[in-house]
């Protein structure tokens, strides 16, 4: 099967990755394309330039570009005055094994996970400019043509290892490729072993337990909205939610999946994260005008600091003085109910 750089081909400057094996194609932003063509003269787009030297040139037999950084060829329509190359790629063929990629031996019978924990405690490779975690291991999974699957299932495994350089190493993998088979154990994962990962640390962030990176995760997997949401995931997220623990997007994840439960729950998720007031005071103030003089009232019976802050910042006259006295008429109503 031949494969071609999606969305684009990328042409890079000469401190990027320009890679010279075939197979090799545009898994990531700054990864270049080594096999363009011209559609008018015909000919494969050739390049030089040195790194440290900052700019390649490209060149065919009607056509020159000199690149310091990144360009996506069919990608330019915002710019002002777009140069229009028309190179294409030409194509990859796929990775065949068995074969050896920068040291490391692959093969049909290859235990995926011996490869992916090696990888995870010393990478065999660090494309330059490519600011991915993991990155070896995502640009394996993208070129393996028919184990992909077998490579993330490993690195599933690996979520429930006891060395917590592995589990953080399957976090970062999966946080990159969140739709690869595997992924989805996650809710199992923080279920089963949130005590463990509360009190496990990366050893790079020391400060950090794993179960926020963990939780992460969790939250990264509903970025694919629609009937495509992983709804144990979202289960999950709320319940934990309740109790805290998110990042700090976590009212706008909730907002976007589950837009009445959020409200029903804010001032519960105001007293079990203070942090979250602010984001919430701010989204209560996008929602329809019709919404927003109940959400803003009731928000601010547990935060009137940060909803009267938000109201002033975001809401245009005169419905913010509108919702101001509204507030104020609350205050004297009743005292705030300010998170403990």
């Amino acid at each position: 099967m031949t494969r071609r750089c999606r969305p684009y081909p990328q042409l890079v400057g000469a401190d990027c990755w320009l890679p010279v094996e075939a197979f090799e194609f545009g898994w990531a932003t700054a990864v270049g394309c080594n096999n363009l063509r011209c559609p008018d003269c015909g000919e494969a787009v050739r390049w030089d330039g040195q790194p440290g030297r900052t700019v390649r040139r490209y060149w065919c037999a009607c056509q020159e570009h000199l690149e310091t950084w990144t360009y996506w060829i069919g990608g330019e329509p915002e710019d002002l005055y777009p140069e229009k190359l028309a190179w294409y790629c030409d194509g990859h063929p796929d990775l065949k094994l068995p074969a050896v990629l920068d040291g490391v031996t692959l093969d049909p019978g290859t235990g995926w996970g011996a490869v992916a924990a090696a990888a995870m405690l010393e990478e065999p490779f660090h494309p330059p400019r490519i600011d991915i975690r993991q990155a070896w291991l995502v640009r394996l999974y993208h070129l393996l043509p028919r184990d992909r699957a077998k490579l993330s299932t490993a690195i599933a495994d690996l979520m429930y290892a006891t060395d917590p350089r592995l589990v953080v190493g399957a976090l970062e993998f999966f946080t990159t490729e969140r739709k690869a088979p595997g992924a989805e154990r996650i809710t199992d994962v923080v279920t089963t072993r949130r005590d463990w990962l509360a009190a496990a640390h990366d050893p790079r962030t020391p400060s950090v337990p794993l179960l926020d990176d963990a939780v992460l995760l969790l939250h990264t997997r509903l970025l694919d909205t629609g009937r495509a949401t992983d709804r144990p995931a979202l289960a999950l997220a709320k319940e934990l939610a309740l109790s805290g623990i998110g990042p700090h997007e976590t009212a706008a994840t909730l907002l976007d999946h589950d837009r009445k439960w959020l409200w029903a729950n804010a001032r519960s998720l105001i007293h079990a994260n203070p942090d979250w007031a602010a984001d919430l005071a701010y989204l209560a103030t996008q929602q329809r005008a019709s919404m927003r003089p109940r959400l803003l009232r009731d928000l601010a019976a547990a935060a009137p600091d940060a909803t009267r802050k938000a109201v002033t910042e975001r809401i245009p006259e005169p419905e913010r003085q509108r919702l101001l006295k509204l507030l104020h008429e609350a205050d004297a109503e009743g005292g705030p109910d300010e998170p403990g």
